[in-house]
């Protein structure tokens, strides 16, 4: 008996290449400026190690070695690091862009020019999105500097993938992709309430956001 070959079709293979094309272009570029960011600071992300103060219901996360746990700002980076840092962010709008051109039709926002750079905005966009709500759980719950760019080179480029999956054409890809964006959005609230100093992880994304782009000091985590 001949075994038949598995032929898939050419719809699916396209998705499958878009997601692939989506996931890796985050990965690469993303886990790169996180490699950069945490390696211009000159150390590695520590663990922090929750104090009780004096008023026994708030509780301040110190780190061995620093005043408190702040994320990385990217003013405080030098000059060469920062516009390292924004050629890379751009350059992966650019790779999403050949990546939405190379894929046409496989989502119902990549049929003409004006859609394509829709969906090149909403993927990256929110794929950064992701990919910084990812990065702030990692802070939060204490990840090592080996851990985190472990993550950002493998798992970093699926905030991209996902937003992209909610803009395939089947329906059911979109609400596959949106379940699994809700149940990862819900583990890393859970992650971060369940640490010896629980938090609310959006206002500890707020506050990140603001510390990163600000220059100013890191947020204390109670």
């Amino acid at each position: 008996m001949v075994a038949r070959r598995l032929h898939w079709p050419p719809d699916a293979r396209l998705m499958a290449r878009q997601l692939v094309g989506a996931w890796l272009c985050g990965s690469v570029l993303m886990g790169t400026v996180a490699w950069g960011i945490m390696s211009a600071q000159g150390t590695s992300i520590p663990v922090p190690t929750p104090v009780k103060l004096a008023d026994p219901a708030r509780i301040t996360v110190f780190c061995p070695g620093q005043p408190s746990c702040e994320p990385p700002s990217f003013f405080q980076l030098m000059p060469l690091a920062r516009l390292a840092v924004l050629a890379l962010v751009a350059l992966l709008f650019v790779a999403l862009a050949v990546l939405s051109w190379w894929t046409a039709g496989a989502s119902w926002l990549t049929g003409d020019g004006r859609a394509r750079l829709l969906w090149v905005l909403l993927v990256g966009g929110g794929g950064l999105l992701g990919w910084s709500y990812a990065a702030v759980i990692t802070f939060a719950a204490g990840f090592g500097f080996a851990a985190q760019l472990a993550l950002a080179y493998t798992a970093g480029g699926l905030p991209f993938a996902l937003v992209a999956g909610m803009l395939l054409r089947p329906w059911r890809a979109n609400v596959v992709a949106g379940g699994v964006s809700a149940g990862l959005v819900a583990a890393g609230f859970l992650m971060v309430a369940g640490q010896p100093a629980p938090q609310d992880v959006f206002t500890l994304y707020a506050d990140y956001a603001r510390s990163f782009f600000s220059g100013g000091p890191g947020p204390i985590l109670y």
